[in-house]
Order: C-alpha cells, then sequence, then structure tokens
C-alpha cells in the first residue's frame, strides 16, 4: 500500500493538505480526482511517500547513518532538527524495495504480542520492545510507521490494512480489529495459532510434494535422453536404407535434431522452471 500527501485549493482560495493511500500510484491520482471533483477542489501537487537515506550528527558524537519514509526531503530534515541533530545529508533511496518477511517473523511478532498482552503491558511498550528487537528490515520499519501513526490516534484497523502487503490481508485485519474488540489478547493469541498452523500445512505440502516433483523431473530427463540420443540412432538406420517413416516417427525425428542442435536453449528450459519453483 502506498500512502500519498496531497496539496489543494478551495474555491474560497484556501489551501489544504491532506493523505490517502492506494495500490498505485494511477490508482491514487483516481481517488484523488474524485475527490477533487467532489469537494470541487483544485490539486496543486501530489508526492509519494518514499524512503530516504540520511546522515546527522549530534553534538560531538560519531555521526549516524539510517533510513526514514516521508513524503519529501524537507520532512526528514525537519524531524532531524527537532531530535536536536546537525544534518549532515538526507537522500532519496534510489531502489526503495524491501521484501517480505518470512511468516516465522510475522508469527513470532504476533505470538510475542499476545504474550506480553497477556502480561498485561500496554500496546505502546509492547511495539517498542519489538522493534528493537526485530532483526528483519522490513518489519522493524513497518512496526516504527504503525507505532508512530498509533500515537498520532490513527484508527487500527485502517492503520494495519495499509500494510497488508507486508503482514498479509487477514493478518493485517485480525490485528487491527484486535484493539476494537476490548479481547486484544485472545483475538492475537487466536491469530498466532492460526497462522502456526497455516505454516506447518504449508510446509508439510512442501514436503509432501517433492518427491512427486523429483520423480517428474527425472522422467523428463529419461524422455529427452531417449529422443535426443537413443531413438535418432535407431530411427536413422531405416533412412539411410531407404525406409519410408511413418510420420509420428518422422515427426519425433525432427524434434530428436531439435534438441540436439539447441542443447542451451533445452537445459535452460529444463532446469530453470524448476529451480524457480
Amino acid at each position: 500500500m502506498i500512502e500519498f500527501k496531497f496539496t489543494a485549493q478551495k474555491v474560497n482560495g484556501q489551501t489544504i493538505t491532506g493523505t490517502l493511500s492506494a495500490n498505485a500510484l494511477s490508482e491514487g491520482k483516481k481517488k484523488l480526482s474524485a475527490l477533487a471533483e467532489k469537494n470541487q477542489l483544485k490539486v496543486l501537487s501530489i508526492e509519494k511517500k518514499r524512503t530516504f537515506l540520511y546522515k546527522a550528527q549530534k553534538g560531538n558524537d560519531k555521526p549516524i547513518k539510517g533510513e526514514q519514509k516521508a513524503f519529501n526531503k524537507k520532512e526528514v530534515e525537519d524531524a532531524l532538527t527537532r531530535l536536536g541533530y546537525k544534518v549532515i545529508s538526507v537522500n532519496q533511496k534510489l531502489i526503495d524495495f524491501q521484501a517480505k518477511p518470512p511468516v516465522q517473523e510475522i508469527v513470532t511478532f504476533v505470538k510475542i504480542s499476545a504474550e506480553l498482552l497477556e502480561q498485561k503491558l500496554s500496546y505502546g511498550e509492547i511495539l517498542n520492545l519489538l522493534i528493537n528487537d526485530t532483526q528483519n528490515a522490513t518489519l522493524k520499519n513497518t512496526l516504527k510507521e504503525i507505532n508512530n501513526e498509533l500515537k498520532k490516534g490513527a484508527d487500527s484497523q485502517v492503520t494495519f490494512l495499509k500494510y497488508q502487503d507486508v503482514f498479509g490481508k487477514f493478518t493485517a485485519y485480525m490485528l487491527g480489529l484486535a484493539s476494537k474488540s476490548g479481547n486484544m489478547t485472545e483475538i492475537y493469541k487466536a491469530t498466532a495459532k492460526f497462522l502456526e498452523r497455516r505454516q506447518e500445512f504449508r510446509k508439510n505440502l512442501r514436503s509432501a510434494l517433492i518427491t512427486p516433483m523429483v520423480t517428474v523431473f527425472v522422467l523428463f530427463l529419461a524422455v529427452i535422453f531417449y529422443v535426443g540420443y537413443i531413438f535418432p540412432e535407431t530411427a536413422k538406420l531405416f533412412v539411410r536404407f531407404g525406409v519410408e517413416l511413418p510420420p509420428m516417427t518422422a515427426f519425433t525425428l525432427k524434434i530428436s535434431d531439435f534438441l540436439v542442435e539447441n542443447p542451451y536453449l533445452v537445459a535452460a528450459f529444463f532446469i530453470i522452471p524448476p529451480v524457480a519453483l
């Protein structure tokens, strides 16, 4: 989910700003156009939330490096200045790609959260603890953003659903719903149990599919060996004696010639898909 910040002007000349979320830039622009048309607004600018790399220093301490999501460079500079840092550099991250965290990381987060909620810790304290302990960069940054938004009073369900590409749609929905339910601990425990069972099912399914997949792959190699080597040695004997080959045999011989003439293409066709899978 991508977040956008827009600046617009009312009919009376008043300038307003706001934010909206969408799955892509095109979808965000459509939403903004519909909003502007409905409220008679003139859109002045639209900014996408991006990741910025910064280097800053506090007093005589060693300069620190980090990354922060913001709508523009000035927001990062202002935030660092308010914290008492001297800004050395702020640059937009060129390749802003974050891989989805492993399922086990998500399960661990939900499970530990449920256990700490059971110990009567506040959710803010839990997030701070887990942010410090989480090793996965994507999950750590996501938890930071969720924590900041919840501190500002954002709706928990809306906030978590913005990060469904990180948690998964079901998990994001359940975690967002938990704080509204009045029984946050039970929902977190149930969600953790569901995720563990689903992960176990997928693990067992992968294990069960390995043997037949290997068998099918070996059979393919055997067929290729037969068509590419054994079959032509036999079929070409008939060709040398001038015997007319049946249509299917002639067609198979053509396939054999193609395989022999294009070994790299054939190898790529049969090796890349299994490796990718």
